[in-house]
């Protein structure tokens, strides 16, 4: 875990040592660009089809230090339950068919199975549509969260899709000093507007190597968000 030079949490703000799964600080403090808005994301991914052990974070920590300068950016939360409820979708097995087959046409699946971490590619795999999204492995240089060029072109892909993301997601505009704590598992999320470098810290909690057979309880947990309607 980063000391407090790095991650300057609250004072008792703690879980044990064997929770945390990762300690970042965004954007890097070394001064790389960073865009103004962040895509819909599962932070270490949706274990679509596990394979191997491997770590799944359950929730994730936001905190400002009390030293950041004017802060203008926003966190975008979108409950699952109510995005997926607003259309119909086909039962869970040929929900998880569906995902699987994304993964290895268009995802990125390979030995160790296929983790998702973008929302709009487990929608794109779910809708069972030709896929508009850039395939991961077939297009050179492609980075994983670069799958839209601007927060316009993210929420029309979920309007195509009968999905107005807008009314599923809350904003948070966290400002130095506060934190925010949320189910990474229930809730995709992202930003709006931009963060200055090193003005924002990160924690990840959940499972280090858990089982596939974990990872498979905890994938079917989060698609019966698609049949919570």
């Amino acid at each position: 875990m980063a000391g407090p030079e790095r991650a300057p949490w609250p004072h008792g703000f703690l879980v044990a040592e064997e929770e945390v799964l990762g300690d970042f600080v965004i954007p890097p403090a070394d001064g790389s660009p960073t865009r103004d808005f962040q895509t819909l994301h599962f932070d270490f991914g949706l274990p679509v089809a596990p394979k191997v052990e491997r770590d799944v974070a359950l929730c994730t920590a936001l905190y400002v230090s009390r030293e950041a300068c004017e802060v203008v950016a926003s966190t975008r939360l979108v409950g699952l339950a109510e995005l997926f409820g607003q259309r119909d979708w086909p039962e869970r097995r040929e929900l998880i068919a569906r995902l699987a087959r994304y993964g290895r046409t268009h995802g990125s699946w390979d030995e160790d199975g296929y983790t998702e971490g973008s929302l709009a590619r487990v929608v794109e795999a779910a809708a069972g549509s030709a896929p508009a999204l850039p395939a991961v492995r077939s297009e050179p240089g492609f980075l994983c969260g670069m799958e839209f060029d601007s927060l316009g072109s993210e929420l029309a892909f979920f309007d195509r899709h009968a999905l107005p993301v807008e009314a599923a997601t809350v904003e948070i505009p966290l400002r130095p000093g506060q934190l925010l704590l949320f189910d990474n598992l229930a809730l995709a999320h992202g930003r709006r507007g931009r963060r200055e470098p090193g003005e924002l810290h990160q924690r990840v909690y959940g499972l280090k190597r858990a089982p596939v057979e974990r990872q498979r309880q905890l994938r079917d947990c989060v698609l019966g968000a698609f049949s919570a309607s």
